[in-house]
């Protein structure tokens, strides 16, 4: 792999690869664990054409959050009514377009937004079926920024907006809300806030006629050991179809950021070793305080902490300490589970390009997207 690694390198860094291999391990994993489960990719956390063919091929559905993450679906031709559109604030010009697009599922995450379903829907002429989002009401130990199952969370519904749901959801005529979801948030280890809110969610069901769906939501951490979750999740499955929306789990730890050493100075309480990658390319340690692990290609007997920094002009552009090789100038560095939620969430800040990103497939490399400026 270093070899390869070295001639990925000629095409200059920072470089986002993917290992094709570990997505298919990944995928079959969860396919094991979840044997009645419908599965629908989180297509937020990494949206390149090439990867969201890799996990139609698995036979996932998709779920999207936007006009824009629909349309990088339908690009793979799925079949639209394997799509779920979620998101609490759809516009008009959105719904209508994923109708018109032949999507069936969609969530709503308050009243006006079931209201806008409805409304668009009849000017159709169709009937499409609905998911209510509700508060879960789960703590959860993740960053602050990645709960949304919260009381305080501005997703979801709570017991007064439900109870509003409930006047009048059997005058609706061109809506048919068949589903109840949850999402307690994301790179959760643990597997009893899943547990509590799948309970919340059962509970809720039943006070609603013809519910068929339980829509589960994401949030697995890629180290999660699954045991009790399956077992209710394939049990439910004897009266409800259950949903899952999994986007971390099945590609962080499959993609990594190629980068090289391009200055080194004197910093306390470590040297600072800045890197040409940045928070530009990989925001998560600025905007979560996330760790993503850093190794060299170099093995040398000579070791020391460094503070690994980008290049950006922003003082949270800081990756952390790390102990590394006595490290040199130009000398490669791989930041690895950045598979999810990196390449997607980068921007041009500073007037950065956006990396290339490639897939690699029985050691060879295919380039999945060119260099981009604007």
């Amino acid at each position: 792999m270093s070899n390869l690694l070295y001639e990925i390198s000629k095409c200059g860094t920072p470089i986002y690869f993917y290992l094709k291999e570990k997505i298919l391990e990944n995928s079959q994993k969860l396919k094991n664990h979840f044997k009645n489960v419908n599965i629908f990719y989180a297509v937020k956390a990494n949206f390149n054409l090439k990867i969201l063919e890799i996990f139609k091929e698995q036979g996932f559905g998709f779920e999207v959050v936007s006009k824009g993450e629909l349309k990088l679906a339908l690009l793979t031709k799925i079949n639209p009514k394997k799509i779920i559109f979620n998101g609490n604030g759809k516009t008009y010009e959105e719904v209508k377009f994923a109708i018109e697009n032949g999507v069936e599922f969609f969530n709503f995450d308050s009243l006006d937004q079931l209201l806008l379903l409805e409304e668009t829907a009849k000017e159709l002429n169709k009937t499409i079926k609905a998911l209510m989002r509700i508060k879960p009401l789960v703590d959860v130990e993740t960053h602050s920024h990645l709960q949304t199952g919260t009381f305080t969370s501005k997703f979801g519904l709570g017991d007064e907006e439900i109870d509003e749901v409930i006047d009048i959801y059997k005058k609706l005529k061109n809506v048919k809300i068949i589903g109840i979801h949850s999402h307690i948030g994301s790179n959760i280890k643990d597997e009893e806030p899943f547990i509590k809110s799948a309970y919340r969610v059962l509970k809720i069901a039943k006070i609603f006629d013809n519910i068929e769906i339980l829509n589960f939501g994401g949030g697995f951490a890629i180290n999660m050991n699954f045991k009790e979750i399956p077992k209710l999740y394939n049990e439910l499955s004897n009266k409800y179809q259950i949903f899952i929306e999994p986007g971390r789990y099945l590609i962080a730890d499959a993609g990594f950021i190629l980068t090289k050493v391009i200055s080194i100075k004197k910093g306390y309480p470590h040297d600072f070793l800045v890197i040409d990658c940045g928070m530009s390319e990989l925001i998560r340690p600025a905007l979560y305080s996330a760790y993503h692990p850093i190794r060299s290609l170099e093995n040398r007997n000579s070791e020391k902490f460094y503070i690994v920094v980008g290049p950006i002009c922003e003082s949270s552009d800081v990756f952390g300490e790390y102990f590394l090789p006595n490290m040199k100038l130009n000398e490669l560095l791989i930041i690895e589970n950045c598979g999810a939620y990196g390449y997607s969430m980068s921007s041009n800040y500073n007037g950065r390009e956006k990396p290339l990103e490639i897939l690699i497939e029985n050691d060879k490399f295919e380039i999945i997207n060119e260099r981009k400026f604007l």
